[in-house]
């Protein structure tokens, strides 16, 4: 078709292939590229526009803000269009090669707007078909819309009366938890107190009964001494001098023997009051334990609730489009992001409750949809579209999703997902043969190494072991193992550094350790999993005022990302991070579970309950309209500071973390996301 009759055409709106389109009274979106007629090649990016009419034979298209250059190319009528028409209520996307027909511009300047006809020259019969129903469908839509506002607004008006009670439900049970968890913490700190005290007290006991025998020793030996010393009085009698020395060490001896026997009174005594102490906190710690047994009964189906009711939060924020979890709700700078560690979490506790078809909408986004940066998948990318948001490449991410894709591949025998999990890890064993140490940096653009993503590391080269049995993945653990040795542990202080070369106090570093290696290697490597917990407590814990959702104050007890004393914000006390700690305390007592060292066990299970219980404190009720007021966790107990690891904490207090549900989740069923069981 010439120039001439395309401008012919564009002066007269109502030529006849113009009237063969039959007017709608709904629009949809459609995506477009200018393809070359005689090459098929593109000649433009993908453009969108919507529908004005519809027809058997093609469709009139609106376009804004079409570039001169396109302009051009409109007005010469050569181009072919491929397009993608998203009908509503049609699931997936009708695909077309067009013509133009005509064409006219109804506003000039910028933006601009026009108006182009097209003739379908290649689409699908059945769509065709689908596309002039739906038009048809339009012109009765007055009515069934009439019909359908009735019974809408009726069902509005019933669903917002449930809804309505649902979240007041909610709301309640969140706190009754709050006050419950308050209550439990207390009761929990108080037992512990007393066992200390009680420890304190008998160990002070075994020693003054040590001195008190070795008292008693030395003054047989001094009677002993004061009889030599009277036969030798006896004896000597005849000489003076002699005679009053004796008298002179009779004297200092029976002093000292006196000095001796009140020493030995008063350790009696203090002796007695102290079993007399430890007799009224036996006393103590059994009325404690009633209570704590009495509150257990009515806490437990509360915190059950509240459990799958976080549970339930996390899958709310799941988007169904992109199988997506939203990290963070309420943060209007992250809206909709989705961390790619975040996803781990939340694929794993999908995993953790059996929910396979929600994994598998995460792990399905990352084998079909993720776009890759450098040979791996970015830090963040939004849970609405699936773009990338946060270009950064990070190995500890990509290792934590091929975490989430070993925990499913166990749990469900399911090895649809497993080829994106080994093509992770050999990725990082380009990374690892990269450094002559054969550690694993944190990205292929950082020149930093973590003890975090090489503890991941670890572990995750030691599942894809398991699950595949394949040689590389043992010889990869062993080197990453002989790294962490010879970079990551501090023998001297008894404890982990955050990387190579630096030093700095990290808690996930303690936490992960006696995750991914475990209390009995650790042992066998010189590293006492005991003082590691013990260093973390000394120097990581923290107590701080937390400002409750219904506006009261109260105590929580947690763990800090470092040692706090080194920031100016003073101490705060993240979930998550808590939350890891809680695992590594179930893990201890099951470890010494397995020993028959059953005190010890009992101690490490009674600290789990009671930081589970310290976080729980924390819960608020999801004030967003997804969240349906469930229960959920904020990051931390402060917004928007420094971690002291390079990054900040979100804001949000008010609003839920994915990562901290999910590892408070983790701690309630002592779930260690690190072992494959």
């Amino acid at each position: 078709m010439g120039n001439k009759d395309l401008s012919l055409k564009n002066k007269n709106p109502e030529t006849p292939e113009r009237r063969k389109y039959i007017r709608l009274n709904v629009i949809f979106p459609v995506e477009f590229q200018f393809i070359d007629s005689e090459t098929s090649g593109s000649i433009s990016e993908i453009k969108q526009g919507f529908t004005r009419d519809v027809g058997k034979g093609g469709i009139c298209l609106e376009v804004n803000n079409l570039e001169e250059s396109l302009e051009q190319v409109l007005r010469e009528g050569r181009a072919r269009l491929d397009i993608r028409l998203h009908v509503p209520l049609s699931r997936p996307e009708t695909k077309a090669i067009a013509k133009i027909a005509w064409h006219e511009k109804i506003k000039s300047g910028y933006p601009n707007k026009y108006l182009i006809g097209l003739s379908f020259l290649q689409i699908d019969p059945r769509d065709s078909r689908r596309i002039y129903f739906h038009a048809q469908r339009a012109i009765l839509t007055p009515a069934i819309i009439a019909v359908f506002f009735f019974f809408l607004v009726s069902g509005l008006a019933y669903f917002y009366t449930t809804n309505f009670k649902a979240n007041s439900e909610n709301r309640k049970l969140v706190e009754e938890l709050g006050r419950l968890s308050t209550k439990k913490a207390e009761l929990e700190k108080k037992i512990l107190d007393l066992d200390n005290k009680q420890e304190a007290i008998g160990c002070k006991i075994v020693l003054n009964e040590d001195r008190i025998e070795e008292y008693k020793i030395r003054i047989k030996d001094l009677e002993k001494v004061v009889g030599d010393v009277k036969t030798k009085d006896r004896l000597i009698t005849y000489l003076r001098e002699d005679k009053n020395k004796t008298k002179e060490v009779i004297k200092h001896v029976l002093s000292q023997r006196a000095r001796f026997n009140s020493s030995m009174e008063n350790l009696t005594k203090e002796n007695m009051y102290l079993k007399n102490r430890v007799s009224k906190l036996s006393k103590q710690k059994i009325s404690t334990e009633d209570n704590l047994k009495n509150l257990l009964s009515s806490f437990n189906p509360v915190e059950e609730k509240n459990i799958a009711g976080m549970y339930q939060w996390i899958k709310n924020h799941q988007n169904k489009r992109t199988g997506l979890v939203m990290s963070y709700e309420g943060d209007k700078d992250l809206e909709e992001w989705a961390f790619t560690y975040d996803e781990s979490l939340a694929c794993q506790c999908f995993t953790l409750m059996g929910d396979q078809e929600n994994a598998k909408l995460i792990l399905g986004f990352y084998k079909d949809r993720a776009k890759k940066t450098e040979g791996a998948f970015s830090n963040a990318y939004d849970s609405y579209t699936g773009k990338v948001v946060e270009y950064h490449v990070h190995s500890g991410p990509n290792i934590w999703l091929g975490i989430a894709i070993a925990q499913y591949t166990k749990k469900f025998k399911d090895e649809a997902y497993l080829s994106v999990a080994e093509d992770v890890a050999r990725w990082l064993i380009m990374l690892q043969r990269q450094d002559k140490g054969f550690g694993i940096k944190g990205g292929p653009k950082s020149e930093w190494f973590s003890t975090e993503h090489n503890l991941d590391a670890y572990a995750f080269f030691g599942m894809l072991y398991k699950i595949t049995e394949e040689e590389i993945y043992m010889e990869a653990q062993a080197r990453t193992y002989e790294w962490l040795k010879k970079n990551s542990f501090n023998r001297l202080e008894c404890r982990l550094n955050r990387g190579k070369g630096d030093a700095t106090i990290a808690t996930d570093t303690f936490a992960w350790a006696v995750a991914a290696i475990g209390p009995q290697l650790l042992r066998e490597s010189g590293m006492d999993p005991d003082q590691i917990i013990d260093f973390a407590e000394t120097n990581c814990l923290v107590t701080v005022d937390y400002i409750r959702q219904d506006g009261g104050n109260t105590k929580v007890t947690g763990f800090d990302f470092g040692k706090y004393e080194h920031l100016a914000r003073g101490g705060i006390v993240s979930t998550e991070w808590t939350s890891q700690m809680a695992v590594s305390f179930s893990i201890m007592a099951e470890y010494y579970k397995d020993q028959s060292e059953f005190n010890r066990a009992s101690y490490y299970n009674k600290k789990a309950d009671f930081y589970l219980s310290e976080v729980e404190k924390m819960i608020i009720s999801s004030p967003s309209r997804v969240g349906q007021g469930q229960g959920c966790l904020p990051y931390a107990s402060q917004d928007d500071v420094d971690t002291g690891h390079g990054w900040r904490v979100a804001h949000g207090t008010r609003t839920g973390s994915t990562a901290g549900t999910a590892y408070a989740i983790f701690a309630k069923y002592k779930y260690n996301p690190l072992v494959l069981k």
